[in-house]
């Protein structure tokens, strides 16, 4: 035998070889302990000590390759690549054909020859697999066919087919299979049952939640979503025995659940998740540790961000910036600078959407688990400011700075279960089929705003194909259509039809509650349909209101027919203008105190319509004053359970736009009969008291509730109050200038300007002086910019934006009004008990606080002690003296509110006394009583206090629970609300920018970060 037929035969036999090891390192034994052959191999060699060394390293690579999880096989056209990290099958079950497995073969130089060996067939993460049509390449070229191929150096080969055809057919083919093997099929887990969910909840063992590794501990709270892709979310216990925000993961955890959605969350033991390890990179990919923990700090986010003002060398360089879901700016505007509705307490703090993630869990110590805690009349200033009469322990504040805290690592869990909405309140029956009652079994569903995105491969031009609905709001996923859905599906003109991709048309959508399964990756959507256009003020409107769910419409008839029949007794015409008004009736006297010779008025911003406040300042003997505080009767116009309150009860607020203003009322009530309007008789519900001068309570003070009726003798508004107390006006003078006092606003009825300005005065004395006190005590003010707009004539076009100021004049309202609400509570709760709908504003989240100090520490050397409130308004009073950069001092405050949470009602008996209190007023309770017109909370209010007067609280339609169900559907609306203002704003400060372009300054707006505008 010659040597050149001696090295062919050699040749042979060590492909031979070859192929039986590249069966076993491609689908062989690795880790998951599979099985596999090979047929129709192709070898490329160049010479013995190659093929031997590629033999060797065959097998050292068949060694390393491993197999993760359960079995798979498939059974055509798939591709095994040993050496690769990981397998792209990752499900536990059987995969059919075209799967791409990346285990089975290895790439391999040797010698300046390479050898690849593809095995078709490979098993998926262990278990066990059939290969054919294997190719085993050797060299620096693939080839494939159904023949065994040969080649060696001198280049000679054998060949039945075309090499080149049936690479490229088997190039696509293994491409093909690795698409479809990479996209993920979706498993999420079955909800457990309610009545599971509620045992876990309610148990005992949710009390001690550190002591406990084992035990199935559940957790109920709002999902808040971060707006990116399989974002983390976060949920807060609402009963506060986890005061720390529980971290959710990922989708699969989350388990269908939508930001905003309140669910049942079961927390992962300690060991496996209670550290917060979301995967927060820093430099060369190391994690970012924060208190030796896995956090981002604040100074992270503003990493790479000039925020150098140029005309300003000494700006600030950086404050807190984090994700957000379209919650960053607060506060109502209207269609002047002075029309902005306010919260009472929300000078003190703004009250935003909570996106901060961290918190820790709050101990009470020994003394205050036996009751033996510093009680809130052992405060001296707090009993000369308020006089208690509850006695309630006072909740400790547990710091960071703490030395003989114990840090808690922060749990993370799953959603086990997802509570649907319940049916609107306020759903009329029809008046054609009172009979139907269908309107009462609505199906929990939501509205989603957004645009439509063809899916890849579906289809071009409208034909044919599915479409994914893209929501504005990006804490929210993709929505998959029905079949059929096109653009333009109601007919109507859109101007970008041709497009596959329209994102200048906004469509809407409802998701139903219970329709996403489990092993769909989007959700679904029905009844789609186009809603407007965008980048127009009038669309932009349209969408912000659908997409909040305050788009009320008008009100329904049965609604209007409620109101003329509460008003109609009282109409009449006057005979100097024609206006059809509006006053009580002999019969409504009956019963109320008589404050019409009184000299009472209203201070309102300039353009405001539902007037429902009014004051009365009377110096005593004694040297003491009266106040009083009258607000609209509401409640005597709203029969309960009537279609009026229904209707009031489903919008819950009325709704502040910077164009538009969406009423809770509807206009005979707001605007005419129940609002305070000057030189006519109104009812009213009031609370009067006797205080000091210096702004403090006589101890055991008399104070009275109930029923009135006033006539106001003068309507003034914020600039004329501030002008009056300045001293620019009715100084004596015989002419009063109208610059200062108009002649609209100036008093009827017999009262004279220099008697209601000396009220006035009055009252501007005794609220600073009580001012002073409360601060000094521990209130907190958070004084956040609003933004305030003045409109041209059109009604669109933004003329003015400018900061909406805060006078003397709007503290001196707020004061009382804050007065007003606290002792309507303390009756509430000494005589209504559990029923007593409360205002409770909680502690900030700890973590949040102490990075805002961290970041003020580092970027302006300033120490923030966040101790308590009081101590923290003490840093943020030293901070305005030392700092002469009032950015500075901005961009502090608002960091500051991001930890703070939201202010919610309540009915006091589904919480602890001590969990009462309101933070930011730092009192131990609060309610909403003064703005009946506008907020529905205070309706309840109203008919709880009169319950309590007449000494029948037993018998109110409503017991605790329905109380509470209430009071959180009005702060559902409420927040809803809020974002449609927020929304509002920016789109007309877009406009105003685009008209008015500001080339390069440095400034704070309510969106928690500095922002350079350009």
């Amino acid at each position: 035998m010659s040597s050149t037929e001696q090295q062919k035969k050699k040749s042979q036999s060590n492909s031979r070889n070859n192929r039986r090891r590249g069966a076993r390192s491609g689908g062989g034994r690795g880790g998951g302990g599979g099985r596999g052959s090979t047929s129709h191999n192709v070898s490329r060699i160049k010479n013995d000590d190659d093929v031997q060394k590629q033999n060797d390293m065959t097998q050292s690579s068949s060694k390393r390759s491993s197999n993760k999880g359960g079995r798979g096989s498939t059974t055509s056209n798939n591709t095994a690549r040993n050496g690769s990290d990981n397998s792209n099958s990752r499900n536990n079950k059987p995969s059919t054909a075209n799967n791409t497995n990346r285990n089975g073969g290895s790439k391999i130089m040797s010698g300046g020859a390479r050898m690849k060996n593809n095995n078709s067939n490979s098993t998926g993460r262990g278990g066990r697999g059939n290969s054919r049509n294997n190719n085993n390449r050797q060299g620096s070229r693939a080839t494939s066919g159904n023949d065994n191929i040969s080649r060696n150096r001198s280049g000679r080969r054998t060949n039945n087919n075309n090499s080149r055809q049936n690479s490229t057919a088997s190039s696509t083919s293994s491409s093909k299979s690795r698409n479809k093997s990479r996209t993920k099929k979706i498993q999420y887990e079955a909800y457990t049952p309610l009545s599971t969910c509620i045992h876990h909840y309610t148990k005992p063992t949710n009390l001690t939640l550190n002591n406990s590794k084992s035990a199935t501990i559940v957790i109920r709270g709002k999902l808040r979503v971060m707006p990116s892709k399989n974002a983390t979310s976060f949920v807060t216990c609402d009963k506060g025995s986890l005061q720390q925000d529980v971290i959710i993961k990922n989708d699969i955890d989350r388990n269908r659940g939508l930001d905003g959605d309140y669910v049942y969350v079961e927390l992962y033991p300690l060991d496996d998740g209670g550290v917060n390890d979301i995967g927060n990179k820093g430099e060369g990919g190391e994690e970012k540790k924060f208190n030796g923990k896995n956090k981002v700090e604040l100074s992270d986010y503003m990493a790479g961000l000039d925020l150098k003002d140029n005309n300003k060398p000494n700006a600030g360089s950086s404050v807190d910036k984090e994700k957000s879901n379209d919650t960053e700016a607060a506060g109502y505007y209207s269609s002047g600078i002075e029309d902005v509705k306010y919260e009472e307490e929300e000078y003190l703090i703004g009250e935003e959407e909570v996106e901060e993630e961290e918190s820790n869990e709050v101990h009470d110590d020994d003394n205050e688990e036996q009751g033996q805690g510093e009680m809130w009349q052992d405060d001296d200033i707090q009993m000369s400011l308020w006089d208690p009469l509850v006695s309630i322990r006072k909740k400790r504040k547990s710091t960071l700075s703490d030395k003989n805290r114990v840090p808690t690592s922060q749990r993370s869990g799953k959603v086990i279960y997802i509570l649907p909405p319940k049916s609107s309140p306020g759903q009329q029956p029809s008046e054609f089929t009172p009979e139907d009652e269908s309107y009462k079994k609505q199906i929990p569903k939501r509205t989603i705003v957004g645009t439509l995105r063809q899916l890849p491969g579906q289809g071009g031009n409208n034909k044919g194909g599915r479409y994914l609905l893209t929501p504005n709001n990006k804490s929210l996923p993709q929505f998959m259509c029905p079949m059929g859905v096109k653009f333009n599906n109601n007919g109507d003109k859109d101007t970008n039809n041709n497009s596959s991709n329209n994102n200048n048309t906004l469509y809407r959508a409802e998701y139903i509650y219970g329709s996403w399964h489990a092993t769909n990756k989007w959700p679904p959507c029905t009844n789609v349909k186009l809603l407007c256009g965008t980048c127009n003020v009038q669309d932009e409107t349209k969408a912000l209101l659908v997409e909040n769910e305050v788009d009320h419409g008008p009100f329904p008839p049965a609604v209007l027919k409620d109101v003329e029949t509460s008003v109609q007794s009282g109409r009449f015409v006057d005979n100097t203008t024609g206006d059809m008004g509006w006053k009580p009736t002999q019969e409504m006297y009956k019963g109320r105190r008589d404050y019409r010779k009184q000299r009472i008025f209203t201070i309102d911003p300039t353009t405001a319509k539902d007037l429902d406040d009014a004051l009365h300042i009377t110096p005593l003997p004694d040297g003491r004053v009266e106040i009083g505080v009258h607000i609209a009767d509401v409640s005597h116009f709203i029969e309960e359970n009537s279609a009026v309150d229904e209707e009031a009860l489903k919008r819950a607020t009325t709704v502040y736009l910077v164009n538009d203003v969406i009423p809770m009322l509807p206009r005979p009530l707001c605007e005419i009969a129940c609002s305070l309007n000057e030189n006519v008789e109104r009812l009213a519900f009031s609370c009067v008291w006797k205080m000091n001068l210096d702004g403090t309570l006589p101890k055991k003070g008399d104070i009275w509730y109930g029923r009135t009726v006033i006539k106001s003798c003068s309507r003034l508004d914020y600039a004329t109050a501030q002008n009056i107390i300045d001293k620019k006006v009715a100084n004596g003078e015989q002419q009063v200038d109208e610059k200062y006092w108009p002649k609209s606003r100036q008093p009827t009825g017999g009262h004279t300007i220099d008697e209601v300005a000396a009220d006035v005065r009055l009252m501007h004395k005794v609220a600073m002086a009580r001012r002073a006190l409360r601060f000094e005590n521990g209130a907190l003010a958070l004084n956040g910019i609003k933004l305030a707009f003045q409109l041209e004539d059109d009604g669109e076009t933004p003329k003015l934006c400018a900061p909406y100021p805060l006078r003397d004049s709007n503290r001196l309202i707020e004061e009382f009004m804050l007065l007003a609400n606290y002792l309507v509570a303390q009756r509430l709760i000494t005589h209504a008990h559990g029923r007593a709908l409360l205002r409770n504003h909680s502690p900030p989240l700890e973590l949040g606080m102490q990075q805002v100090v961290d970041v003020s520490r580092e970027s302006y050397g300033f120490e923030i002690d966040t101790t308590n409130s009081n101590t923290l308004q003490s840093s943020l009073s030293r901070l305005s003296r030392e700092c002469d950069d009032p950015l500075v001092v901005q961009c502090v405050t608002e960091s500051l509110m991001t930890p703070m949470r939201p202010a919610e009602y309540i009915a006091a008996g589904e919480l602890d006394a001590v969990e009462w209190q309101h933070f930011a007023l730092n009192i131990p309770y609060y309610t909403h009583f003064t703005s009946p017109i506008r907020r529905y909370p205070d309706v309840i209010v109203h008919r709880l206090l009169q319950a309590t007067l007449d000494d029948n609280v037993d018998d109110y339609p409503l017991n605790q629970n329905e109380i509470n169900t209430q009071a959180g559907h009005c702060n559902d609306m409420r927040m809803n609300a809020k974002k449609a203002q927020e929304r509002s704003d920016r789109v007309f400060l877009s406009l105003y920018l685009k008209e008015n372009p500001i080339k390069s300054t440095l400034g704070v707006w309510k969106v928690r970060v500095c922002i350079v505008l350009s």
